[in-house]
């Protein structure tokens, strides 16, 4: 693994497929020995400015955002180490964020007596991929099911529905969420967090901004400082490159944002260049557009089980454009 390539994921600079490739060499032990290598070698070129915890923990934080690591209670256990300012135990404390190894202190009280005992998990993490024009319908262990979208990306741990029901996405995905009042189900989608206990919602990250809707039940979605909650028929929209990045609610059509899910496209006065973007993920081509035809016009309508072809025709003969089909390659015309 090139250590330029390396410093670009931890700089939050690399695609969704370098992304993918990082994350899988990771799991090797020839990875896990190359990145320990990375930042001793960082580390040693610093000198000086090893002991500087402003510096560290930003490091730190960089690692946290680019990669999935334990959350709530065991983050903060983990964190309370974070002072360990030694060459080798940096390096070796990047190392357990990357692995999934951590150590936690536990209490187990047996009569009237605490007993403190050094545990050692192991923690697999898990990733669903799917590619343009692909779905995936996931069973989790505590019976909820996610529908996740073309083009998008999921992890969750092996630990689960032990303590709480962490996902992180990046994409589209519908959550049909079992209730558990005890263990929270919690989606992250960098930077926008949706908390939800027996519920039915979507959550979208396309087009620089990020949606949830509520079907069913009731959320609470999470940015920054700001907390909203949402009741059925509600949609938090949150642009996190936005100047005044707050969130801002709204009222949907169920019909037109959930119903990728049961195979049906759905528009609701959504332009024209968005819609060939939604194509391209839905059936996986490549559409290219004449620079004279106007994509910011509005378009409304359904599709149902409709092949390309079908969908293309309906669109060109209300917007007035020709297209060309050739493979996985459209060309539109005006």
């Amino acid at each position: 693994m090139r250590e330029e390539l390396l410093i670009r994921f931890l700089r939050g600079e690399c695609s969704k497929v370098e992304e993918h490739q990082i994350h899988q060499w990771l799991d090797t032990p020839a990875g896990r020995n190359q990145l320990e290598e990375l930042m001793e070698k960082k580390w040693e070129e610093k000198s000086g400015d090893i002991g500087d915890e402003t510096d560290y923990n930003g490091l730190l934080k960089k690692i946290h955002s680019r990669v999935l690591v334990p959350t709530g209670s065991k983050r903060r256990r983990l964190e309370k180490n974070i002072a360990l300012k030694s060459l080798k135990l940096a390096a070796s404390l990047f190392l357990v964020f990357f692995s999934g190894y951590f150590l936690s202190l536990s209490w187990v009280k047996r009569g009237h007596e605490p007993q403190d005992m050094l545990v050692s998990t192991p923690v697999k993490y898990f990733e669903r991929v799917t590619g343009a024009g692909e779905k995936l319908t996931l069973s989790m262990p505590d019976g909820s099911r996610i529908i996740l979208n073309s083009e998008s990306v999921l992890w969750f741990d092996s630990e689960y529905g032990l303590i709480d029901r962490t996902i992180r996405l990046n994409g589209e995905a519908f959550f049909e969420v079992v209730s558990d009042s005890n263990k929270p189900f919690k989606v992250d989608t960098d930077g926008l967090t949706t908390y939800a206990l027996g519920t039915s919602f979507n959550i979208s990250t396309r087009h620089s901004s990020y949606k949830v809707a509520l079907t069913e039940g009731k959320v609470a979605v999470v940015a920054d400082k700001e907390t909203v909650n949402l009741d059925p028929g509600q949609m938090a929209v949150w642009k996190p490159d936005h100047q005044r990045n707050e969130i801002k609610i709204s009222y949907f059509d169920a019909e037109k944002i959930t119903s990728w899910k049961d195979g049906r496209l759905a528009f609701d006065k959504k332009k024209l260049h968005l819609i060939f973007k939604d194509l391209e993920t839905w059936y996986g081509v490549r559409i290219l557009l004449d620079p004279n035809l106007n994509g910011n016009q509005l378009v409304s309508g359904t599709f149902e089980n409709k092949n390309l072809k079908d969908i293309l025709t309906g669109l060109a003969f209300s917007m007035s454009f020709s297209f060309e089909l050739n493979g996985n390659q459209v060309i539109i015309k005006k």
